[in-house]
């Protein structure tokens, strides 16, 4: 739940918050983007910045550097760089560093993350949100599809698969659902369609379905079994763009096997991710709790 720790009492505004994870995988960088999504909606000017000081702080200030709300620089920043701003900075610690101490260097309000039933204790005067929770309720980010979702990375990197041609969007692609190949008669209408922004695994040689993929909306298409991909396929993938094609050796159910621990544990990125956690963001935070975040500390 959402608590506020002794000693903030002051109603000036700042301009500077730190947000900081109990651990790696806390979902910090995630309730980055949601602060800066709830600052943007109560009309005020954000920007969002990664601190040096951890082997996240290049991809993550990559992420906040490609945001079309409170864009960063796009790369780590150091204590010394953080300068005054006319609007809201909202900047991430790096993993394991003393976030209380950070802050009050930084003259920032700390917002804590922890995950849900976690018995991590934030610093003294830290706002503290949970990620991972069972239920949306103020203060708390639930379980959610889209924000657990791999990016085609994490498949290929899970898979160990070739790669045969890469879409537009390539590996950082996020495939929110993944779905097997399956026999029926008309498998674009009926099954792929179902399923929007997926990863599909099928075997090679099903050129039918292989097709009937790629014609949804299909992000990564890994083709199971190894051999010799058919040229229509690498013709309409190559083609079209759309879709990343990939191949394993392994059978279909062996690939699956090894792809389907690759939720919950991608980084965060991806526009349907900024989207969603803007969402949930919006349900996790009343209108007293944003104004909090211009407290003085």
């Amino acid at each position: 739940m959402w608590q506020w720790s002794d000693g903030l009492d002051g109603r000036v505004l700042m301009a500077r918050i730190l947000v900081a994870g109990s651990e790696i995988g806390a979902g910090a960088t995630t309730v980055a983007v949601g602060l800066a999504s709830a600052v943007a909606n109560a009309g005020q000017q954000v920007r969002v910045e990664r601190l040096v000081g951890d082997e996240r702080a290049t991809e993550d200030a990559e992420v906040f550097g490609e945001l079309e709300l409170g864009a960063g620089s796009g790369d780590p920043m150091t204590v010394e760089q953080v300068d005054d701003v006319s609007g809201v900075l909202i900047l991430e610690a790096p993993a394991g560093a003393d976030a209380g101490a950070l802050a009050s260097q930084l003259g920032a309000r700390l917002v804590f993350v922890r995950l849900a039933g976690s018995e991590s204790e934030p610093p003294s005067g830290a706002m503290v949100i949970e990620t991972h929770a069972a239920y949306a309720v103020t203060g708390a980010l639930p379980e959610d599809r889209a924000l657990a979702a791999p990016r085609v990375a994490e498949l290929i990197a899970a898979s160990g698969a070739e790669v045969l041609t890469r879409s537009e969007a390539g590996e950082r692609a996020v495939c929110d659902h993944l779905v097997v190949g399956a026999i029926s008669h008309d498998p674009a209408d009926d099954y792929f369609a179902r399923f929007p922004r997926k990863a599909v695994v099928t075997r090679n040689g099903r050129v039918d379905l292989a097709l009937a993929a790629m014609l949804t909306g299909t992000e990564c298409l890994i083709l199971s079994g190894g051999g010799a991909p058919s040229p229509y396929i690498l013709d309409r993938a190559a083609a079209n763009r759309e879709t990343t094609l990939l191949m394993t050796s392994g059978t279909t159910v062996e690939t699956m096997h090894d792809i389907e621990g690759c939720f919950g544990t991608s980084p965060f990125s991806g526009d349907s991710k900024v989207a969603r956690v803007g969402e949930l963001m919006a349900s996790a935070l009343d209108t007293d709790v944003v104004s909090g975040l211009f407290e003085a500390v």
